[in-house]
C-alpha cells in the first residue's frame, strides 16, 4: 500500500502504558478490549484491522481534499 505522507503541524502524544499497535482496533472503536485477549481475534485479524483502518483513513483524506478543491 502507498499513502501520501503529510507533515503534521503538531507533535502527537504517544501512549506510555499500552501497545498502540495492538490496541489500535480498540482505540478506533471496532473491537472491545477484552477481545484482544479472549481468543476472539488472532494476529491475522489484527493485521487485517490495521489494513482496514489505513485504507479508511486514506480514503477519508482523499475525499476531504477533493471536497476542499471544489470550494
Amino acid at each position: 500500500m502507498k499513502f501520501d505522507n503529510e507533515r503534521l503541524n503538531f507533535i502527537p502524544t504517544e501512549f506510555k502504558n499500552i501497545d498502540a499497535y495492538t490496541y489500535a482496533p480498540v482505540i478506533a472503536g471496532i473491537w472491545q478490549q477484552h477481545e484482544l485477549w479472549d481468543g476472539t481475534y488472532n494476529l491475522d485479524d489484527l493485521l487485517d484491522a490495521h489494513e482496514m483502518l489505513a485504507v479508511k483513513r486514506d480514503n477519508e483524506s482523499k475525499a476531504y481534499k477533493a471536497a476542499e478543491k471544489e470550494r
